[in-house]
């Protein structure tokens, strides 16, 4: 009588590591794009509120937040950016005015959002001459997306000095604001 001999064979076994591989990529492919996307919405969320927060702080105040003396910016003194000690001087003076509770970071916070690759906020304040505006007068808002396209938008006008159309040339987003 012959005993049957159970169990997979090496080319079986092979099929499966190598299915199973092949549902693990896509898997991961799908579950980094989800995340990148996720950041996105909230950038999208924090932006709105970085907007609002200044908006307040001009109600209260007449002027935008001015920088004063060294920011500490990585960009230069005019600017805050999220990724670096700058970003706590702005989240001071918005806290201290009660126009946020906390200003959010990027949720990858590296860099600044004027070089490519880089994912931070940045906000410039003029401190007068930008968009023909006076000190405390205008500012922008600028950050990159991961996924989606990126955007502009402006209120007010800026036709002397503008600023923001080479950051979005350069593939960033902004909102620019202007009280001239």
């Amino acid at each position: 009588m012959r005993k049957s001999k159970s169990g997979f064979t090496l080319i079986e076994l092979l099929v499966v590591v190598v299915v199973i591989g092949i549902l693990a990529g896509i898997t991961l492919i799908a579950y980094n794009g989800t995340q990148a996307r996720s950041r996105d919405a909230r950038r999208k969320t924090d932006v709105a509120n970085i907007i609002k927060a200044m908006e307040l702080y001009y109600s209260d105040n007449g002027q935008y937040p001015v920088p004063t003396g060294a920011t500490g910016s990585s960009i230069d003194s005019n600017w805050y950016v999220s990724s670096d000690n700058s970003w706590t001087m702005l989240n001071g003076l918005l806290v201290g005015a009660e126009a946020i509770d906390a200003l959010p970071s990027d949720p990858q916070n590296t860099g600044n959002p004027t070089s490519s690759g880089d994912h931070a906020y940045g906000v410039y304040v003029s401190k007068g001459g930008t968009c023909g505006a006076g000190p405390g007068q205008m500012y922008i808002i600028v950050w990159r997306y991961e996924t989606l396209q990126k955007e502009q938008s402006s209120a007010g006008n800026c036709n002397t000095n503008p600023i923001g159309d080479s950051y979005f040339s350069g593939g960033a987003s902004y909102y620019r604001n202007s009280r001239v």
